[in-house]
């Protein structure tokens, strides 16, 4: 499932790291992976960890599969 290249995302101001992950991913099953590889992040305050500073790097896994993304019917 991963390659050994990482992209590294720049975290703006009050970023929460589901929203970098759903921004970079478009998906969140990945999230789980994305903490594994920034073991990091657990250094943080509680606070920082929900509103992540400004510059705060994280490691985003080069993905393998494709994105599942769900079926969105607008009508039946």
């Amino acid at each position: 499932m991963l390659t050994q290249d990482d992209i590294v995302v720049m975290a703006r101001e009050g970023d929460m790291i589901d929203y970098l992950v759903w921004r970079h991913y478009g998906r969140l099953d990945v999230l789980p992976l994305v903490l594994q590889h920034n073991r990091a992040l657990a250094r943080l305050s509680a606070r920082d960890m929900l509103r992540l500073p400004q510059g705060t790097p994280v490691r985003m896994p080069v993905l393998a599969d494709a994105p599942q993304l769900p079926v969105v019917r607008l009508w039946s």
